[in-house]
């Protein structure tokens, strides 16, 4: 039974505010009836990422409708209308459904919608069968030339052609992977855009060409514009037209590239069957170091383009290659005896493809068994017996069990050595604890030390301040008393000055009196002999002479008293001065 639109209306009513993330809805009745009420259920699904509504007969009108849904939508990252999407390394691969008609008008509205959402978060959209035309690239293109989130888009299996695919590839740059295979384009007329968009690519993971021929004139300008995208890793010719002149221009453009990116390779359905074909893809296994998927079915390389493949494998030390996938290409059981013979030593080979060749009962089984890194053999299609079948899947399961052995093993024995580490990790721990408590104690020692030799410091500073102030002004006090004595010495040496020169006039009026008390004495004498004489002579003139001598010895008498006053004053004046007059 399949779901119609009452189903998903109880849907929406069952599953609303569930935290669920993906929506699987493919395969079903749903048609453009239903649309209204997968709004609905987009919409209860609050934390919804990963909606696949693929083969579902919505056409233009559903997506219109839909596309409403999404001008509003901010949680939604991928949307799948045109197929499954199976999540590798680097590549994203669809599988067919019935389609979904939406054509250029559903995607036109979609595009418009999804370009009016400020909140947009879709980075992956599959529109894988869609019937989009050459009119739809360039709605595409509208909405690609806009920033957007997106970056994994699936156009494959659609009739763009190369009008549309051109405006397409012209503003794809932001993209991380782009599925354009079976678009109905050719490589002539699309390999300038297509160059254009790999060199100006910063961000291109995985480009897929399928389905679609590609001449050599064309690949040879491809090939330059891949070895210029250093962010790409997959690239998928299946079903190209390559001839041997195209595979030896790409692996010459490849071996020539500065920086090698390409980690998978697909040129299977090419009816590749010339041995330089297969010499040019032995010398890339030889020389580009980073490939690890190499898919060639369904080119009749034979035996012989084994042979030489496997030597490559076997002298390339430098080899990543990990899976190889040969089916339909008409091996036989020598080749593929050699092929697992030198594959025996090779430890990074994960995954071998033979399906539809010519093995039979004579293949070696004891040369797969010595394969312990093979982990996918693929041999239907041949002529081996349901027993050997089964011993070569016990084969690969044993080398899966043992890989996946392998981990827990040393997950054991890398526990069993953190234990240990941990033992030590917990003595260290305790060490750790004593040695921080002893750091601890002698960090507190330290700053009460600090402290300590602070407040000295301190205390020190403030003496040596003091010292300092009692130093100034015990200098200032012995400046000033320098000061004074120096005063001192100056009115000192006035004073001795003024002392010698009054001495000196003390000394002069000295002299004076004493020549002038000489003089008197002499006048006395003088006259006391004339009075003697005039006594003698004039009685009463004696008496006024005696009265005369009287007064002048009363003089003589104060002179000399005022001669001893001086002497006595001179004295006074030596002992003061420390000057010895009579010197």
């Amino acid at each position: 039974p399949r779901l119609g639109p009452t189903s998903v209306s109880c849907l929406s009513l069952q599953l609303r505010e569930r935290p669920y993330t993906k929506l699987d809805m493919s395969e079903n009745a749903l048609g453009d009836h239903s649309a209204l009420s997968l709004r609905s259920l987009i919409r209860v699904l609050p934390d919804l990422k990963h909606l696949n509504i693929a083969g579902n007969l919505i056409s233009a009108e559903g997506a219109e409708e839909l596309a409403e849904e999404l001008q509003t939508n901010s949680t939604l990252e991928v949307l799948s209308l045109g197929g499954v999407l199976e999540s590798t390394t680097t590549t994203l691969n669809t599988r067919a459904f019935r389609p979904n008609s939406i054509g250029a008008e559903g995607l036109r509205a979609m595009g418009e919608a999804l370009s009016r959402n400020p909140n947009l978060a879709l980075k992956t959209l599959n529109l894988c069968n869609t019937s989009l035309c050459s009119e739809a690239g360039k709605h595409l293109a509208t909405f690609l030339e806009k920033p957007s989130p997106l970056e994994n888009l699936d156009l494959s299996k659609n009739p763009l052609g190369s009008e549309g695919v051109c405006a397409i590839l012209a503003q794809a740059s932001n993209l991380h992977f782009l599925d354009i295979s079976d678009t109905h384009c050719r490589g002539e007329l699309i390999h300038a855009q297509l160059g254009n968009l790999l060199r100006s690519a910063k961000h291109l993971q995985g480009l897929s060409l399928a389905n679609n021929p590609i001449e050599t004139r064309a690949l040879t300008r491809i090939s330059k514009g891949v070895v210029a995208c250093e962010s790409l890793q997959s690239l998928s010719l299946e079903n190209t037209g390559l001839t041997a002149e195209g595979a030896r221009v790409l692996v010459e453009a490849l071996l020539g590239a500065e920086t090698q990116t390409l980690v998978d390779l697909n040129v299977s359905n090419n009816k590749l069957s010339q041995l330089e074909t297969t010499s040019a893809l032995a010398e890339l296994i030889r020389g580009y170091k980073t490939l690890k998927v190499l898919q060639l079915s369904q080119n009749p390389i034979g035996d012989a383009g084994i042979f030489e493949l496997v030597e490559a494998i076997r002298n390339s030390e430098d080899s990543q290659l990990e899976s190889l996938d040969v089916s339909t290409c008409r091996i036989g059981t020598n080749g593929a005896n050699y092929l697992f013979a030198c594959l025996a030593d090779r430890d990074v080979f994960r995954t071998l493809k033979l399906s539809d060749n010519f093995l039979d009962e004579s293949l070696d089984i004891a040369l797969i068994d010595r394969l312990k890194s093979l982990h996918d053999l693929q041999l239907s299609g041949n002529r081996l017996s349901h027993a050997s079948r089964q011993v070569i899947s016990s084969i690969t399961a044993r080398n899966r069990q043992r890989e996946k052995q392998a981990e827990p093993t040393m997950l054991r024995s890398e526990m069993h050595r953190l234990l240990c580490q941990e033992a030590k990790l917990e003595s260290a721990r305790e060490q750790v604890n004593k040695d921080e408590a002893e750091v601890a104690a002698c960090k507190f020692m330290t700053e009460q030390i600090a402290q300590t030799l602070a407040n000295l410091r301190a205390n020190e500073a403030d003496a040596h301040r003091q010292v300092l102030n009692r130093i100034d002004s015990e200098e200032r006090q012995l400046e000033d008393r320098w000061q004074a004595l120096v005063n001192l010495k100056e009115r000192l040496a006035t004073a001795s000055t003024g002392y010698a020169t009054r001495l000196q006039e003390l000394r002069t009026r000295l002299e004076e009196r004493e020549r002038i008390l000489t003089d008197l004495q002499v006048k006395s004498e003088e006259v006391q002999s004339h009075f003697d004489k005039r006594k003698a002579e004039h009685p009463k003139e004696l008496q006024s002479l005696v009265d005369q001598k009287q007064a002048a010895l009363a003089e003589a008498a104060n002179l000399r008293e005022q001669a001893n006053t001086i002497r006595e004053q001179l004295k006074k004046y030596q002992d003061q001065t420390l000057v010895d007059l009579k010197q």
